[in-house]
């Protein structure tokens, strides 16, 4: 029996599953992962440490495969975007990744953006504007601060393109994640001469670009013995967590809009249109499918707003807070909660925003903050809603992925704020199933947009309330003017 390994390297942890050819899950195994502060604001960790919980994952995978009387014929990997990994000509690492979401490149964003003419002609060249998150401003970083280390890098790599180099050998990239580099012509859709030429990178130091479906190479033989799997078993490219977890739930095509509900929340909507937003509000990059972009809005604090929250405050369980917040009435008895506790992305760009509960009095209880932040969360999700149509993009199917998408309140009441129906999809494995969806691609040449379409099933169908909708757009204007109003005060706590 023909096997398909799709895995996603996170931040927290490497989840790795095992399907068939109609994508039916057999197992599912997962390895943690932990992560380094040296310095306040700093975020890294060790890709040894990634590749020894892959290959940790891919021999249960293997094992599970073998029980089965079967074998893992292609892997494909997702992975955290924008971390960034160097090595040497020896294949050395030189120094802990970079991740996504370390803060230490704040004065090299402001030098590169001013050295390209300030954030307008940023966006006009790149589409999107240069945040400490991407990768350009950490090998900046390294060449101001570190440039004994700057000067033995041979190749810079993304977290699964690293995978990839290890299981295989060859360098290469694709397209989901370079774009996410800030390194990337998303217009001719290969690396920018303008900015390697601009800021002296060579372009040796960066590996070659395929599409999210292509065969890299086959498992090195050694490898193959060590994780129990054949040594013809085909490594494929992969691509970037959000664009992978939207293959996975189908969202392959313009109309089509993903909701990841994680602890970040995102919304992704496909366009064939080379339009970014002008102001830079959601990000423009590349999708997993050839020749198909996508915008992205990214809040930081999504479950994690909850999760804060119940960890400070609360003693019950998901199952009764969900239940408890069901019974409190549409617009929280007043209470409006900002989920700015770590700063915001979309639609602000504001790092010094910060979590607010608006309208408490003494008639207000806990349930009432909790539905506020159910409330709030969906809010910021609408945000990107309202951008993403502005660009005139359409939206006609929206679906639900990630941990909040078990709440049936919540889903509920993003389905009542958007004014729109809800699928929820039959497997809610996020990036590591739309990873296998490119694993069987690569393995058989089937296109990945009718592979997707032939794995997604729908589970249910929110469907808004019109009355809720109505309420919820009052709440929803009150929650835009308190940024407005908070935002001068936000700046001035720092």
């Amino acid at each position: 029996m023909d096997f398909f390994a799709g895995l996603d390297l996170g931040t927290t942890g490497i989840k790795g599953i095992l399907t068939d050819e109609h994508g039916k899950i057999y197992t599912i195994e997962n390895e943690k992962l932990t992560l380094q502060t040296p310095k306040p604001g700093w975020s890294e960790q060790d890709p040894l440490e990634w590749w020894n919980a892959t290959k940790n994952v891919i021999k249960k995978l293997s094992q599970k495969a073998r029980q089965l009387n079967g074998t893992i014929c292609a892997i494909s990997t997702s992975g955290q975007m924008h971390s960034l990994v160097a090595i040497d000509k020896s294949g050395k690492i030189l120094r802990n990744a970079i991740l996504w979401n370390d803060q230490r490149t704040s004065e090299q964003c402001k030098k590169i953006t001013n050295i390209l003419g300030g954030e307008e002609e940023v966006l006009k060249v790149l589409a999107n504007p240069i945040l400490t998150g991407f990768t350009l401003p950490k090998l900046y970083w390294i060449k101001e601060n570190e440039g004994e280390i700057y000067g033995k890098i041979d190749k810079i790599l993304l977290p699964k393109d690293f995978i990839n180099y290890m299981l295989t050998g060859e360098f290469a990239t694709e397209h989901s994640d370079a774009s996410g580099t800030v390194m990337y012509d998303i217009y001719s859709m290969n690396w920018s001469q303008y900015i390697l030429n601009t800021f002296g990178i060579s372009m040796t130091l960066l590996p070659k670009i395929v599409n999210s479906h292509s065969i890299i190479g086959t498992i090195k033989k050694q490898i193959a013995r060590e994780l129990d799997l054949d040594e013809k078993t085909l490594i494929v490219a992969g691509g970037a967590d959000n664009a992978c977890a939207a293959l996975g739930v189908c969202v392959t095509t313009p109309g089509d809009v993903m909701i990841s509900l994680g602890t970040s929340g995102t919304v992704v909507a496909p366009t064939l249109a080379d339009k970014p937003d002008p102001k830079g509000r959601v990000h423009f990059f590349v999708h997993t499918i050839p020749q198909t972009k996508y915008h992205m809005g990214v809040m930081l604090c999504a479950t994690y707003s909850l999760e804060w929250f119940k960890e400070k405050f609360l003693i019950e369980d998901y199952e009764t807070i969900n239940r408890e917040v069901n019974k409190v009435p549409v617009g929280s008895n007043g209470v409006i909660f900002l989920p700015y506790l770590n700063g915001e992305r979309t639609p602000h760009k504001d790092p010094n925003a910060r979590g607010v509960f608006f309208g408490l009095s003494s008639y207000n209880n806990k349930w009432d903050l909790v539905r506020a932040i159910f409330e709030g969360v969906a809010c910021g999700i609408k945000d990107s809603f309202e951008i993403i149509k502005e660009l005139d993009v359409p939206v006609k199917n929206i679906r639900i992925a990630g941990g909040g998408a078990k709440s049936d309140i919540w889903v509920a009441i993003l389905a009542d704020i958007l004014g729109s129906e809800i699928q929820r999809p039959l497997v809610n494995e996020g990036a590591s199933y739309g990873a296998a969806i490119l694993a069987f691609s690569g393995f058989t040449g089937k296109n990945p947009i009718k592979v997707s379409k032939d794995w997604f099933k729908v589970k249910d169908i929110t469907v808004p309330s019109g009355e809720n909708n109505e309420r919820y757009q009052k709440l929803y204007d009150k929650y835009k003017k308190l940024y407005q109003r908070l935002k001068d005060l936000f700046l001035e706590n720092f």
